[in-house]
């Protein structure tokens, strides 16, 4: 009993230690352990703002993910580029998300003409691989010409991933509404 007693506590405290990490560490499948990186908004925060006026030349970083988007620092300023969001089986603008294009636009005007902004079009599961592709590519035409029409002068190139890359796996509405979006990434 006794053994039993100073094995718990010692299987308490390991557990109790390793839940004290102060680095956030996820383990590969050959448990070699990689670095999380801290996406929140707390730690976004702390990106210095003091280069904004500094920095011209159209240059930019990945900042983190979010829910509804990507973080970057272009020109030294942290910005958030939307996802666009469609409705069921269309690929045209709504009000709202042709304002989160415009101001995606905005935004995506300030890096340089040698970067690419890869414009990427996604579905729900609802119909065949063929029709998603090529909604998925539909979409990502819209939001490309919207952008091109406001400004952005980098390479903007066309992605159709169709029901490929769901951002949510649940049978529901609002699951298949969050699949339905175009999503952009900047590459140099």
């Amino acid at each position: 009993m006794k053994k039993f007693t100073i094995y718990s506590l010692l299987v308490a405290s390991v557990l109790f230690t390793a839940g004290c990490s102060e680095k956030n560490v996820d383990m590969t499948v050959d448990n070699t352990p990689k670095q999380v990186v801290d996406n929140s908004e707390s730690a976004l925060n702390t990106i210095p703002e003091t280069t904004i006026n500094e920095i011209t030349d159209g240059s930019f970083t990945m900042g983190g993910e979010a829910d509804n988007g990507v973080y970057y620092i272009i020109n030294g300023k942290k910005v958030l580029i939307e996802n666009v969001y469609f409705g069921f089986d269309k690929y045209d603008l709504t009000t709202s998300m042709k304002d989160v294009v415009m101001n995606n636009a905005n935004k995506l005007s300030a890096v340089n003409t040698a970067s690419t902004i890869k414009v990427t079009g996604n579905t729900d599961e609802w119909g065949t691989d063929e029709y998603n592709y090529a909604l998925g590519l539909k979409r990502a035409k819209v939001v490309k010409d919207v952008l091109i029409n406001n400004g952005v002068n980098a390479n903007v190139t066309l992605v159709t991933l169709g029901e490929s890359n769901p951002a949510c796996t649940e049978k529901t509405s609002a699951c298949w509404q969050k699949n339905r979006r175009v999503e952009h990434a900047l590459t140099k």
